[in-house]
């Protein structure tokens, strides 16, 4: 076996799990589930310990605060009003420096 053969097939190998990680990312991004909506969104998390979070949830215009742990969610309290204003995309301060970044970028 040439040191071109083993070269080829070392190449090949990182080409087919660099596919794999690359489709498994993309999976985990892109959500193509039927219920998913701008309605209902996680506006904030908080870890309580190695298995146990918080997490405030947006449903409509309403705001839950749910005790998530191993096997179980559990409503702490609703909220009517926003704890957390969400920011809209185009309001964020993310957006504003990526368009100031791309202005400059074009000017």
């Amino acid at each position: 076996m040439s040191i071109t053969s083993v070269l080829q097939l070392v190449l090949g190998l990182a080409l087919v799990l660099g596919t794999i990680f690359l489709i498994a990312w993309l999976l985990r991004k892109v959500t193509l589930l039927p219920g998913q909506h701008r309605k209902l969104r996680v506006v904030a998390a908080l870890s309580l310990g190695n298995r146990e979070r918080a997490v405030l949830v947006q449903v409509g215009d309403e705001q839950l605060l749910l005790g998530v742990a191993q096997g179980q969610v559990s409503l702490l309290k609703s909220f009517d009003q926003p704890v957390i204003e969400l920011e809209s995309g185009q309001n964020s301060a993310f957006s504003k420096k990526l368009s100031q970044y791309l202005q400059k970028r074009s000017e």
